[in-house]
């Protein structure tokens, strides 16, 4: 196995981004929501993200996009 595939290699990666990711929000670059609701909710949301594709942050820009150009 190679060093870069051990659990120890893939921790401390872990714990890098973990760390670059903190750094971000502190900064004010990066901001994070988290959601929680009723199931079916929920899988409306899922399905209207899965619908538009690209990453869950990329389909809620587009949704939010059209949705406030609609406005």
């Amino acid at each position: 196995m190679a060093n870069s595939n051990t659990e120890h290699s893939k921790n401390l990666r872990r714990q890098t981004a973990n760390k670059f990711y903190k750094e971000k929000i502190k900064t004010g670059e990066y901001a994070q929501m988290t959601v929680k609701g009723k199931a079916d909710d929920m899988a409306i949301i899922r399905a209207a993200i899965e619908r538009v594709g690209g990453t869950n942050i990329q389909a809620l820009k587009q949704i939010c996009a059209e949705w406030l150009a609609a406005q």
